[in-house]
């Protein structure tokens, strides 16, 4: 490769190679991967006046797509909410990007940081390399990095179940206290960590039906059928899902 052949960062070619791995993470689950890595292509693209014509009507077009396939994920708005984009309009883009960011970095430190957390955790009969992979966890649950989280987890099953536990427990008393749409986003991060279990799906369809969401709970509860047939109280609770559509 010669000299005028490298990449330099805020060429065309390499803000499209950013934006393939946007898109990679997005893929994977690492949702606040691809939300850091996508702020920063545009904090390039904005701060480059010298693409050519051609260059600059493929970037905005790669943009632009990316921004759709974040609006349409339902992981991304299950952790970071319904969000919305403009169409070439990447300042405002990069304005609200920043703000998403530094709001859930906020609130992962007060989860870090919280003593009823550390409480229903029980970090204190933990140790301390322990309590840290603990809020390791934590932060890449609230961050929504369901690929490095399912790793991590693999790694340490009983600090897994530990925080699957505690998200469980939580959509279970804020379903108790009345707060139905807290105990649905409980629910969705105990998935994150544990997306297998028929359970979690099934507690999380009992939310739906609280909030009148019939589809979305005729849907959970369906994922969980696939992922065990012979669920006897998912059966029923479909069957009453069914019989009660009208």
């Amino acid at each position: 490769m010669t000299a005028n052949e490298v990449k330099k960062p805020g060429s065309a070619a390499e803000i499209i190679r950013k934006i393939e791995e946007c898109k990679r993470h997005l893929q994977k689950g690492n949702l606040f991967s691809s939300i850091v890595q996508f702020r920063d292509v545009l904090d390039v693209y904005i701060s480059e006046s010298n693409f050519q014509a051609t260059d600059k009507s493929r970037l905005t077009a790669a943009i632009n797509n990316f921004q759709r396939q974040l609006v349409i994920s339902q992981f991304f708005n299950d952790i970071y909410g319904k969000v919305y984009f403009r169409d070439n309009d990447f300042s405002t883009s990069y304005d609200f990007l920043c703000q998403l960011i530094k709001i859930k970095e906020d609130e992962v430190a007060d989860v870090l940081v919280s003593e009823e957390v550390s409480q229903k955790l029980n970090l204190d009969e933990l140790n301390k390399d322990d309590q840290k992979t603990v809020k390791l966890m934590i932060s890449l649950v609230e961050r929504g990095e369901s690929s490095a989280l399912h790793e991590m987890v693999g790694g340490h099953d009983n600090l897994g179940s530990l925080i699957l536990s505690y998200y469980n427990e939580s959509g279970i008393d804020s379903r108790k206290s009345g707060n139905i749409e807290k105990a649905i986003i409980d629910y969705k991060k105990a998935i994150t960590v544990s997306p297998n279990d028929e359970n979690l799906y099934y507690n999380l369809a009992r939310a739906y039906i609280d909030s009148g969401q019939k589809k979305n709970a005729e849907a959970s509860i369906t994922q969980a059928l696939q992922i065990n047939p012979d669920f006897k109280e998912g059966m029923k609770l479909f069957k009453h899902i069914k019989n009660h559509e009208n």
